[in-house]
């Protein structure tokens, strides 16, 4: 029997609001630390747009600005503690072999959202604004509010650093015996056109945008299978050397 099996609800909930309380204060402490930056990050988030000026049209828009800056920066920056944070919530749950899987991960979950996020920046971001800004057609110039236009970039940067960790959630529930990788290489034309779907919804109505999106998300569909069919021949080797020792 599992630790996780012999805890209650009230336990359940207790161990959930302790593990909230400290990712809202890792993003909080990194905030604070990234406000400092705040100019850079501003600066940062602002380069997709090119030589667009941003204004403000409230008060407190340019200040609000830099908290969202901040915030932004401190999510990232603390994102390593979130993610540790939410596997030691599940490790009770799991057996001491599971738990070697599951934090032996980390350091790729890590790798594949900043991964996300970098590619986001690089080459989405910019071409998703070229193709909404072109609606203008001359007739229009782009007026951009400061505070809306990075809740738009931040929301859309950390959503596709989610997107880029496919590849770890599907290795380590294969890992976990919930998801199989044959299963998962029979089924690859609906996942094909599930990634087609999401791409479609996540970027604007243009084929190159939405080729950019479902390329990496492809790779990182295949790369998945790759790395589940690998460890499975790894598991099952050392299944049968373990079977004709005995």
């Amino acid at each position: 029997m599992t630790k996780q099996e012999e805890m209650s609800i009230l336990d359940h909930l207790d161990e959930l609001r302790k593990g909230l309380i400290f990712c809202l204060l890792a993003v909080l402490v990194c905030s604070a630390l990234a406000y400092i930056k705040a100019p850079e990050i501003i600066g940062l988030l602002k380069a997709p747009l090119g030589d667009i000026d941003l204004v403000f049209i409230t008060p407190a828009e340019g200040f609000m600005t830099r908290i969202k800056a901040a915030f932004f920066g401190g999510i990232v920056f603390a994102s390593p503690l979130i993610f540790l944070q939410t596997m030691l919530f599940i490790a009770p749950a799991l057996y001491k072999k599971e738990k070697i899987i599951l934090f032996s991960c980390l350091p790729f979950v890590i790798l594949f959202f900043g991964s996300g996020i970098v590619f986001s920046f690089q080459f989405l971001m910019p071409m998703t604004l070229q193709y909404l800004l072109s609606f203008g057609d001359g007739l229009m110039e782009p007026m951009l509010s400061a505070s809306k236009y990075f809740s738009f970039v931040m929301g859309f940067t950390l959503g596709l650093g989610l997107v880029f960790e496919l590849p770890m959630v599907l290795l380590m529930l294969s890992r976990f015996g919930i998801v199989d990788y044959r299963l998962l290489a029979k089924n690859r034309k609906y996942m094909i056109l599930l990634i087609a779907v999401l791409s479609a919804v996540i970027t604007p109505p243009d084929a190159v945008s939405q080729l950019a999106v479902a390329l990496p998300l492809l790779f990182l569909f295949e790369l998945s299978l790759g790395l589940m069919f690998i460890f499975h021949k790894i598991t099952q080797r050392r299944s049968i050397k373990a079977n004709e020792e005995l």
